[in-house]
Protein backbone atom coordinates (compact mmCIF):
# COMPACT_ATOMS: atom_id res chain seq x y z
CA UNK A 1 0.00 0.00 0.00
CA UNK A 2 1.37 3.61 -0.95
CA UNK A 3 2.74 5.52 2.15
CA UNK A 4 1.60 9.50 2.64
CA UNK A 5 2.68 12.17 4.97
CA UNK A 6 0.45 14.57 5.82
CA UNK A 7 1.48 18.41 6.11
CA UNK A 8 -0.35 21.49 6.75
CA UNK A 9 1.29 24.96 7.59
CA UNK A 10 -1.21 27.98 9.32
CA UNK A 11 -0.11 31.72 8.22
CA UNK A 12 0.64 34.20 10.80
CA UNK A 13 -1.48 35.97 8.54
CA UNK A 14 -4.69 33.89 9.67
CA UNK A 15 -3.74 32.68 12.74
CA UNK A 16 -7.91 32.52 13.52
CA UNK A 17 -8.07 29.57 11.06
CA UNK A 18 -7.86 26.36 12.34
CA UNK A 19 -6.35 23.41 10.37
CA UNK A 20 -8.37 20.69 11.52
CA UNK A 21 -10.81 20.88 8.13
CA UNK A 22 -7.82 20.91 5.88
CA UNK A 23 -6.51 17.83 7.55
CA UNK A 24 -9.96 16.40 7.48
CA UNK A 25 -9.67 16.98 3.59
CA UNK A 26 -6.39 15.24 3.03
CA UNK A 27 -6.94 12.00 5.00
CA UNK A 28 -10.14 11.89 2.68
CA UNK A 29 -8.13 12.67 -0.12
CA UNK A 30 -5.16 9.29 0.70
CA UNK A 31 -8.40 7.11 1.66
CA UNK A 32 -10.06 7.48 -1.60
CA UNK A 33 -6.70 7.11 -2.94
CA UNK A 34 -5.45 3.59 -0.79
CA UNK A 35 -2.87 5.51 0.76
CA UNK A 36 -1.92 4.58 4.20
CA UNK A 37 -1.21 7.80 5.97
CA UNK A 38 2.14 7.24 8.06
CA UNK A 39 2.62 10.83 9.73
CA UNK A 40 1.09 13.89 10.10
CA UNK A 41 3.05 17.40 10.28
CA UNK A 42 1.88 21.06 11.23
CA UNK A 43 3.40 24.36 11.58
CA UNK A 44 1.92 27.19 13.24
CA UNK A 45 2.50 30.57 13.06
CA UNK A 46 4.81 29.94 10.13
CA UNK A 47 5.43 31.98 6.93
CA UNK A 48 5.33 30.00 4.10
CA UNK A 49 8.56 31.93 2.81
CA UNK A 50 10.63 30.56 5.59
CA UNK A 51 13.20 28.03 4.90
CA UNK A 52 11.91 24.51 4.97
CA UNK A 53 14.52 23.67 7.91
CA UNK A 54 13.37 26.79 9.69
CA UNK A 55 9.80 24.97 10.39
CA UNK A 56 9.53 22.51 12.79
CA UNK A 57 6.51 20.46 11.05
CA UNK A 58 8.39 20.53 7.36
CA UNK A 59 11.57 19.48 9.53
CA UNK A 60 9.28 16.30 10.34
CA UNK A 61 8.57 16.07 6.28
CA UNK A 62 12.07 15.36 5.67
CA UNK A 63 12.72 12.85 7.79
CA UNK A 64 9.90 10.70 6.67
CA UNK A 65 10.43 11.46 2.87
CA UNK A 66 12.42 8.38 2.23
CA UNK A 67 9.78 6.32 3.83
CA UNK A 68 6.89 8.00 2.17
CA UNK A 69 5.57 7.67 -1.85
CA UNK A 70 3.64 10.74 -0.80
CA UNK A 71 3.37 14.10 0.56
CA UNK A 72 -0.34 15.76 0.62
CA UNK A 73 -1.17 18.87 1.47
CA UNK A 74 -4.59 21.09 1.36
CA UNK A 75 -3.34 23.67 -1.05
CA UNK A 76 0.03 24.20 -2.53
CA UNK A 77 0.41 27.39 -0.73
CA UNK A 78 0.40 25.01 2.36
CA UNK A 79 4.28 23.82 0.92
CA UNK A 80 5.55 27.68 0.07
CA UNK A 81 4.95 30.87 -1.20
CA UNK A 82 8.65 30.79 -2.44
CA UNK A 83 9.40 29.42 -5.95
CA UNK A 84 13.28 28.77 -4.55
CA UNK A 85 11.92 26.95 -1.47
CA UNK A 86 9.26 24.74 -3.19
CA UNK A 87 11.78 23.79 -5.79
CA UNK A 88 13.91 22.71 -2.86
CA UNK A 89 11.01 20.38 -1.70
CA UNK A 90 10.74 19.59 -5.34
CA UNK A 91 14.17 18.52 -5.45
CA UNK A 92 14.25 16.28 -1.89
CA UNK A 93 11.04 15.02 -2.63
CA UNK A 94 13.22 13.95 -6.13
CA UNK A 95 16.34 12.29 -4.75
CA UNK A 96 14.00 10.05 -2.49
CA UNK A 97 11.43 8.93 -5.26
CA UNK A 98 8.65 10.90 -3.21
CA UNK A 99 6.17 12.75 -4.85
CA UNK A 100 4.55 16.05 -4.11
CA UNK A 101 0.25 16.51 -4.35
CA UNK A 102 -2.51 18.64 -2.89
CA UNK A 103 -5.78 17.66 -1.81
CA UNK A 104 -7.84 19.82 -3.92
CA UNK A 105 -6.65 17.62 -6.94
CA UNK A 106 -5.00 20.75 -8.59
CA UNK A 107 -1.58 18.83 -8.27
CA UNK A 108 -1.93 15.04 -8.64
CA UNK A 109 0.33 12.13 -8.82
CA UNK A 110 -0.61 13.22 -12.84
CA UNK A 111 0.47 16.28 -13.44
CA UNK A 112 2.86 16.91 -10.35
CA UNK A 113 5.76 17.49 -11.96
CA UNK A 114 4.35 20.05 -14.65
CA UNK A 115 2.25 21.99 -13.14
CA UNK A 116 4.08 22.68 -9.54
CA UNK A 117 6.74 25.36 -10.47
CA UNK A 118 3.73 27.31 -12.26
CA UNK A 119 1.49 27.58 -9.45
CA UNK A 120 4.61 28.20 -7.17
CA UNK A 121 5.30 30.82 -9.28
CA UNK A 122 1.78 32.32 -8.59
CA UNK A 123 1.97 31.27 -4.48
CA UNK A 124 4.95 33.81 -4.34
CA UNK A 125 3.47 36.67 -6.32
CA UNK A 126 0.36 36.61 -3.86
CA UNK A 127 2.96 36.70 -0.62
CA UNK A 128 4.41 39.63 -1.86
CA UNK A 129 1.52 41.32 -2.57
CA UNK A 130 0.04 40.70 0.90
CA UNK A 131 3.21 41.38 2.21
CA UNK A 132 3.61 44.79 0.66
CA UNK A 133 -0.15 45.35 1.14
CA UNK A 134 0.00 45.19 4.94
CA UNK A 135 3.45 46.30 5.99
CA UNK A 136 1.78 50.11 3.89
CA UNK A 137 -1.53 49.80 6.19
CA UNK A 138 0.55 49.22 9.30
CA UNK A 139 2.53 52.11 8.32
CA UNK A 140 -0.31 54.83 7.92
CA UNK A 141 -1.72 53.67 11.27
CA UNK A 142 0.97 53.96 12.92
CA UNK A 143 1.59 57.63 11.96
CA UNK A 144 -1.73 58.37 12.81
CA UNK A 145 -1.44 56.70 16.50
CA UNK A 146 -3.63 54.24 16.47
CA UNK A 147 -3.50 50.59 18.06
CA UNK A 148 -2.01 48.05 16.27
CA UNK A 149 -3.31 45.13 17.71
CA UNK A 150 -1.93 42.83 20.77
CA UNK A 151 -2.50 44.07 24.31
CA UNK A 152 -2.59 48.10 25.56
CA UNK A 153 0.44 48.55 27.79
CA UNK A 154 -0.13 48.56 31.40
CA UNK A 155 -2.61 51.50 32.51
CA UNK A 156 -4.27 51.75 29.58
CA UNK A 157 -7.13 49.69 27.23
CA UNK A 158 -8.36 50.06 23.81
CA UNK A 159 -11.43 51.57 22.43
CA UNK A 160 -12.58 52.65 19.35
CA UNK A 161 -13.62 51.38 15.97
CA UNK A 162 -11.82 49.12 14.02
CA UNK A 163 -9.67 50.97 11.86
CA UNK A 164 -9.53 54.01 14.28
CA UNK A 165 -8.49 52.28 17.45
CA UNK A 166 -6.97 54.19 20.72
CA UNK A 167 -5.65 54.32 23.78
CA UNK A 168 -7.70 55.19 27.20
CA UNK A 169 -6.66 55.15 30.12
CA UNK A 170 -7.60 51.75 32.52
CA UNK A 171 -7.65 53.80 36.03
CA UNK A 172 -7.06 51.11 38.33
CA UNK A 173 -3.79 50.59 36.58
CA UNK A 174 -2.70 53.98 35.99
CA UNK A 175 -3.63 54.68 39.60
CA UNK A 176 -0.62 51.66 40.87
CA UNK A 177 1.88 53.64 37.99
CA UNK A 178 1.05 57.13 39.73
CA UNK A 179 1.60 55.29 43.25
CA UNK A 180 4.90 53.66 42.70
CA UNK A 181 6.32 56.78 40.61
CA UNK A 182 5.60 58.96 44.04
CA UNK A 183 6.90 56.26 46.60
CA UNK A 184 10.01 55.74 44.09
CA UNK A 185 10.32 60.10 43.65
CA UNK A 186 9.45 61.02 47.22
CA UNK A 187 9.93 58.03 49.35
CA UNK A 188 12.73 56.03 48.60
CA UNK A 189 11.08 53.20 47.80
CA UNK A 190 12.35 50.00 46.05
CA UNK A 191 11.54 48.56 43.17
CA UNK A 192 11.60 44.69 44.80
CA UNK A 193 9.93 45.99 48.09
CA UNK A 194 7.16 48.16 46.03
CA UNK A 195 6.62 44.54 43.77
CA UNK A 196 6.09 42.32 47.19
CA UNK A 197 3.71 45.01 48.83
CA UNK A 198 1.66 44.87 45.40
CA UNK A 199 1.70 40.88 45.54
CA UNK A 200 0.65 41.42 49.35
CA UNK A 201 -2.37 43.44 48.43
CA UNK A 202 -3.15 40.84 45.83
CA UNK A 203 -2.74 43.72 43.19
CA UNK A 204 -2.86 41.87 39.60
CA UNK A 205 0.35 41.91 37.28
CA UNK A 206 0.15 43.77 33.94
CA UNK A 207 -0.85 40.50 32.07
CA UNK A 208 -3.09 39.01 34.91
CA UNK A 209 -4.92 42.41 35.15
CA UNK A 210 -5.53 42.18 31.21
CA UNK A 211 -7.08 38.41 31.32
CA UNK A 212 -9.02 39.56 34.51
CA UNK A 213 -10.81 42.76 31.92
CA UNK A 214 -10.71 41.12 29.53
CA UNK A 215 -12.84 37.74 31.17
CA UNK A 216 -10.19 35.20 30.65
CA UNK A 217 -8.80 32.71 32.84
CA UNK A 218 -6.10 33.61 35.10
CA UNK A 219 -2.84 31.72 35.12
CA UNK A 220 -1.53 32.64 38.99
CA UNK A 221 1.51 35.42 37.80
CA UNK A 222 2.58 37.75 40.12
CA UNK A 223 4.93 40.82 40.56
CA UNK A 224 8.79 41.23 39.95
CA UNK A 225 10.52 43.94 40.37
CA UNK A 226 11.54 43.66 36.84
CA UNK A 227 7.97 43.95 35.83
CA UNK A 228 7.65 47.12 37.75
CA UNK A 229 10.62 48.49 36.12
CA UNK A 230 9.65 48.02 32.84
CA UNK A 231 5.99 49.39 33.17
CA UNK A 232 7.34 52.72 35.40
CA UNK A 233 10.10 52.86 32.35
CA UNK A 234 8.68 52.61 29.02
CA UNK A 235 7.86 55.62 26.91
CA UNK A 236 3.99 54.39 27.03
CA UNK A 237 3.56 55.82 30.60
CA UNK A 238 3.71 59.04 28.51
CA UNK A 239 1.08 58.14 25.73
CA UNK A 240 3.40 57.87 22.74
CA UNK A 241 2.59 54.94 20.67
CA UNK A 242 6.71 52.48 20.66
CA UNK A 243 8.65 50.48 18.53
CA UNK A 244 11.82 48.77 18.98
CA UNK A 245 15.14 50.33 18.75
CA UNK A 246 16.40 49.22 15.44
CA UNK A 247 19.23 46.29 16.20
CA UNK A 248 17.77 45.35 19.60
CA UNK A 249 15.40 43.04 20.93
CA UNK A 250 12.09 44.65 21.98
CA UNK A 251 11.92 45.57 25.27
CA UNK A 252 10.81 48.21 27.50
CA UNK A 253 14.34 49.08 28.28
CA UNK A 254 15.20 49.82 24.30
CA UNK A 255 11.86 50.95 22.60
CA UNK A 256 11.78 53.95 21.85
CA UNK A 257 8.67 56.40 20.35
CA UNK A 258 7.24 56.46 17.12
CA UNK A 259 8.39 59.69 15.32
CA UNK A 260 6.09 61.61 12.98
CA UNK A 261 7.39 63.65 9.75
CA UNK A 262 8.39 66.47 12.07
CA UNK A 263 10.28 63.90 14.60
CA UNK A 264 7.83 64.25 17.30
CA UNK A 265 6.66 61.34 19.13
CA UNK A 266 3.17 60.01 18.16
CA UNK A 267 0.52 59.78 20.48
CA UNK A 268 -1.95 56.68 20.83
CA UNK A 269 -3.66 58.16 23.66
CA UNK A 270 -3.37 60.58 27.06
CA UNK A 271 -0.66 60.43 29.29
CA UNK A 272 -0.75 58.64 32.46
CA UNK A 273 2.90 60.35 34.08
CA UNK A 274 4.00 63.66 33.14
CA UNK A 275 6.90 64.96 31.67
CA UNK A 276 8.72 66.08 34.75
CA UNK A 277 7.82 62.36 36.81
CA UNK A 278 8.59 60.20 34.02
CA UNK A 279 12.05 61.95 33.31
CA UNK A 280 12.78 61.82 37.23
CA UNK A 281 11.31 57.96 37.34
CA UNK A 282 13.83 56.74 34.41
CA UNK A 283 16.75 58.93 36.24
CA UNK A 284 16.43 56.60 39.17
CA UNK A 285 16.04 53.25 37.34
CA UNK A 286 19.13 54.11 35.86
CA UNK A 287 20.96 54.98 38.89
CA UNK A 288 19.90 51.57 40.77
CA UNK A 289 20.96 50.11 37.27
CA UNK A 290 24.59 50.75 37.20
CA UNK A 291 26.64 48.38 35.38
CA UNK A 292 23.50 46.98 33.03
CA UNK A 293 24.83 45.84 29.60
CA UNK A 294 28.31 45.34 30.78
CA UNK A 295 29.60 41.76 30.33
CA UNK A 296 28.87 39.47 32.65
CA UNK A 297 31.22 36.48 34.31
CA UNK A 298 28.75 33.46 32.97
CA UNK A 299 26.09 32.01 34.76
CA UNK A 300 26.66 29.54 37.74
CA UNK A 301 27.74 26.15 37.16
CA UNK A 302 25.19 24.52 39.62
CA UNK A 303 22.43 26.78 38.47
CA UNK A 304 18.94 24.31 38.15
CA UNK A 305 20.96 22.04 39.63
CA UNK A 306 21.76 22.88 43.33
CA UNK A 307 18.28 23.31 45.47
CA UNK A 308 17.21 23.97 49.03
CA UNK A 309 16.50 20.94 51.02
CA UNK A 310 13.56 22.77 52.61
CA UNK A 311 11.94 24.03 50.27
CA UNK A 312 12.55 22.19 47.25
CA UNK A 313 13.86 25.90 45.51
CA UNK A 314 16.65 27.09 43.76
CA UNK A 315 20.35 28.10 44.98
CA UNK A 316 21.31 31.21 43.61
CA UNK A 317 25.05 31.97 43.17
CA UNK A 318 25.45 35.40 44.96
CA UNK A 319 28.34 36.91 43.66
CA UNK A 320 31.17 38.56 46.14
CA UNK A 321 34.58 39.08 45.82
CA UNK A 322 37.01 40.92 48.37
CA UNK A 323 40.68 41.85 47.73
CA UNK A 324 40.65 39.72 44.79
CA UNK A 325 39.61 36.75 46.68
CA UNK A 326 36.13 35.14 45.41
CA UNK A 327 33.48 34.76 48.53
CA UNK A 328 30.69 34.22 46.38
CA UNK A 329 27.99 32.08 47.71
CA UNK A 330 25.22 29.75 46.87
CA UNK A 331 21.69 30.85 48.71
CA UNK A 332 18.17 30.20 48.54
CA UNK A 333 15.94 33.09 48.42
CA UNK A 334 13.29 31.68 50.17
CA UNK A 335 15.39 31.71 53.41
CA UNK A 336 16.67 35.45 53.62
CA UNK A 337 15.22 38.38 55.38
CA UNK A 338 12.81 38.96 57.94
CA UNK A 339 10.21 37.58 54.94
CA UNK A 340 12.10 33.93 54.47
CA UNK A 341 9.95 31.22 54.66
CA UNK A 342 12.60 29.01 56.54
CA UNK A 343 15.70 29.17 57.78
CA UNK A 344 19.07 30.71 56.34
CA UNK A 345 20.51 28.20 53.61
CA UNK A 346 23.89 29.70 52.26
CA UNK A 347 26.93 27.98 50.70
CA UNK A 348 30.35 28.75 49.94
CA UNK A 349 30.35 28.67 46.08
CA UNK A 350 33.92 27.87 45.29
CA UNK A 351 33.99 24.76 47.73
CA UNK A 352 30.45 22.91 47.15
CA UNK A 353 31.42 23.55 42.69
CA UNK A 354 34.71 21.96 43.18
CA UNK A 355 33.35 19.01 45.50
CA UNK A 356 30.41 17.98 43.09
CA UNK A 357 33.19 18.41 40.18
CA UNK A 358 35.55 16.16 41.71
CA UNK A 359 32.98 13.94 42.35
CA UNK A 360 31.00 13.99 38.65
CA UNK A 361 34.60 13.32 36.84
CA UNK A 362 34.98 10.53 38.80
CA UNK A 363 32.32 9.03 38.43
CA UNK A 364 31.40 9.41 34.90
CA UNK A 365 34.91 11.09 33.37
CA UNK A 366 35.90 7.76 31.68
CA UNK A 367 32.63 7.55 30.13
CA UNK A 368 32.09 8.03 26.47
CA UNK A 369 30.43 11.20 25.61
CA UNK A 370 27.03 10.77 23.30
CA UNK A 371 25.24 13.75 21.96
CA UNK A 372 21.39 13.55 20.77
CA UNK A 373 20.78 14.05 17.02
CA UNK A 374 17.87 15.46 15.83
CA UNK A 375 16.33 13.74 12.29
CA UNK A 376 15.83 17.33 11.24
CA UNK A 377 15.33 16.30 7.67
CA UNK A 378 18.65 17.83 6.36
CA UNK A 379 20.33 14.96 5.14
CA UNK A 380 17.51 14.80 2.80
CA UNK A 381 17.94 18.26 1.79
CA UNK A 382 21.30 17.70 1.27
CA UNK A 383 21.13 14.20 -0.89
CA UNK A 384 19.30 16.16 -3.59
CA UNK A 385 22.01 18.91 -3.29
CA UNK A 386 24.43 16.26 -3.92
CA UNK A 387 22.36 14.56 -6.16
CA UNK A 388 21.96 17.37 -8.55
CA UNK A 389 25.89 17.84 -8.46
CA UNK A 390 26.34 14.61 -9.25
CA UNK A 391 24.48 14.31 -12.31
CA UNK A 392 26.05 17.39 -13.31
CA UNK A 393 30.02 16.06 -12.84
CA UNK A 394 28.27 13.02 -14.95
CA UNK A 395 27.28 15.00 -17.80
CA UNK A 396 30.90 16.90 -17.50
CA UNK A 397 32.55 13.17 -17.61
CA UNK A 398 31.44 12.71 -20.92
CA UNK A 399 32.48 15.35 -22.61
CA UNK A 400 35.90 15.38 -21.38
CA UNK A 401 38.85 13.30 -22.99
CA UNK A 402 39.41 9.76 -21.27
CA UNK A 403 42.28 9.55 -19.35
CA UNK A 404 43.11 13.41 -19.43
CA UNK A 405 43.95 15.46 -16.22
CA UNK A 406 40.56 16.96 -15.97
CA UNK A 407 38.44 13.45 -16.58
CA UNK A 408 40.87 12.49 -13.39
CA UNK A 409 40.05 14.72 -11.51
CA UNK A 410 36.12 14.45 -12.44
CA UNK A 411 36.18 10.90 -11.80
CA UNK A 412 38.02 11.75 -8.10
CA UNK A 413 35.11 14.44 -7.33
CA UNK A 414 32.20 12.03 -8.72
CA UNK A 415 33.92 9.02 -6.29
CA UNK A 416 33.91 11.64 -3.19
CA UNK A 417 30.61 12.81 -3.90
CA UNK A 418 28.69 9.07 -4.21
CA UNK A 419 30.98 8.00 -0.76
CA UNK A 420 28.81 11.24 0.57
CA UNK A 421 25.40 10.66 -0.54
CA UNK A 422 26.07 6.55 0.97
CA UNK A 423 26.44 8.62 3.73
CA UNK A 424 23.53 10.66 3.73
CA UNK A 425 21.59 8.25 2.32
CA UNK A 426 22.52 6.10 5.95
CA UNK A 427 21.27 9.36 7.48
CA UNK A 428 18.24 9.81 6.26
CA UNK A 429 16.98 6.37 7.29
CA UNK A 430 16.13 8.08 10.65
CA UNK A 431 12.87 9.66 11.42
CA UNK A 432 13.00 10.48 15.37
CA UNK A 433 16.01 11.74 17.20
CA UNK A 434 18.67 9.34 18.37
CA UNK A 435 21.68 9.11 20.89
CA UNK A 436 24.74 9.71 18.60
CA UNK A 437 28.91 8.34 19.93
CA UNK A 438 30.29 12.36 20.00
CA UNK A 439 34.14 10.99 20.11
CA UNK A 440 36.00 11.54 23.20
CA UNK A 441 35.27 11.38 27.02
CA UNK A 442 32.70 13.07 29.36
CA UNK A 443 36.31 14.47 31.02
CA UNK A 444 37.63 15.46 27.53
CA UNK A 445 34.35 17.61 26.94
CA UNK A 446 34.72 18.98 30.37
CA UNK A 447 37.81 20.25 29.96
CA UNK A 448 37.17 21.67 26.71
CA UNK A 449 34.44 24.13 27.90
CA UNK A 450 33.02 26.85 29.59
CA UNK A 451 30.66 27.09 32.55
CA UNK A 452 27.52 26.82 30.66
CA UNK A 453 28.96 23.84 28.45
CA UNK A 454 29.76 22.21 31.78
CA UNK A 455 26.62 22.69 33.38
CA UNK A 456 25.28 21.23 30.14
CA UNK A 457 27.60 18.18 30.73
CA UNK A 458 26.15 17.78 34.58
CA UNK A 459 22.39 18.16 33.51
CA UNK A 460 23.12 15.60 31.06
CA UNK A 461 24.17 13.35 33.81
CA UNK A 462 21.01 13.73 35.67
CA UNK A 463 23.03 15.90 38.59
CA UNK A 464 20.71 17.42 41.41
CA UNK A 465 22.58 18.74 44.47
CA UNK A 466 20.58 19.09 47.58
CA UNK A 467 22.05 21.79 50.20
CA UNK A 468 21.07 21.54 53.53
CA UNK A 469 21.25 24.78 56.06
CA UNK A 470 23.90 25.21 58.50
CA UNK A 471 23.61 23.67 61.81
CA UNK A 472 23.28 26.20 64.32
CA UNK A 473 26.24 27.35 66.52
CA UNK A 474 27.98 25.13 64.34
CA UNK A 475 31.84 26.27 63.01
CA UNK A 476 31.60 28.55 60.05
CA UNK A 477 33.10 26.57 57.55
CA UNK A 478 32.75 24.46 54.20
CA UNK A 479 31.08 21.07 55.37
CA UNK A 480 31.08 18.82 52.55
CA UNK A 481 28.17 16.75 54.85
CA UNK A 482 25.56 19.41 53.98
CA UNK A 483 25.28 18.51 50.52
CA UNK A 484 23.87 15.58 48.60
CA UNK A 485 25.02 14.71 44.98
CA UNK A 486 22.90 12.43 43.23
CA UNK A 487 22.77 11.31 39.03
CA UNK A 488 19.75 9.98 37.54
CA UNK A 489 22.23 8.58 35.09
CA UNK A 490 23.63 9.46 31.23
CA UNK A 491 20.45 11.37 29.32
CA UNK A 492 21.22 8.76 26.72
CA UNK A 493 20.14 5.92 28.69
CA UNK A 494 17.47 7.86 30.24
CA UNK A 495 15.50 7.54 27.18
CA UNK A 496 16.20 4.56 25.54
CA UNK A 497 14.32 0.70 25.84
CA UNK A 498 12.97 0.03 29.51
CA UNK A 499 15.05 -3.13 29.40
CA UNK A 500 18.54 -1.38 27.85
CA UNK A 501 17.88 1.11 30.42
CA UNK A 502 17.94 -1.70 32.89
CA UNK A 503 20.57 -2.99 31.84
CA UNK A 504 22.67 0.25 31.82
CA UNK A 505 21.59 0.57 35.22
CA UNK A 506 23.23 -2.58 36.24
CA UNK A 507 26.77 -1.43 34.28
CA UNK A 508 26.76 1.70 35.58
CA UNK A 509 26.36 0.71 39.34
CA UNK A 510 28.87 -2.04 38.65
CA UNK A 511 31.06 1.01 37.37
CA UNK A 512 30.44 2.97 40.19
CA UNK A 513 31.47 0.00 42.50
CA UNK A 514 34.97 -0.46 41.20
CA UNK A 515 35.06 3.46 41.08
Amino acid sequence: MPTVVIYDRLSRLYAEEAPDHRIAACKAYAAARGWEVVHIAMDTNVSGASKLEDRPGMREVLAWLPRADYVLAAKLDRYARSVLEFQRLLDAAKATKATIVTADGVVSPENSSLIANVLAAFAEYERDMITARITASKEHFRQRGNHLGGIAPYGYAVSGPVNNKRWVIDEPAAAILRECADKLINHGGSLTAMARDLNERGVLPPAEHARQRDGRKLRGQVWHSTTLRDVLYTPAVRGWLIQATPGTRRSALTNQPVLDAEGNPVSAGPAILDAETWSAVRAIVDGKSVGRGAPRGGKSLLLHLAVCSECNGPMYRQRRTVNGKDYSTYVCRAGVGKHGAHRPNVITARYLEEMVTADYLKRFGSFALMRWQEADGSAVLQLAEVTTQLDNLAGNLANLPAGGRAAQRVTAQITALEARVTELEAEAEHAVGRWVDAGGTVADAWAQRETDGRRSLLGDLGARVVVRPATPGAVRRFDPQRADVTYAGPAWMRDADPFAVRLAEIELEELLGDA
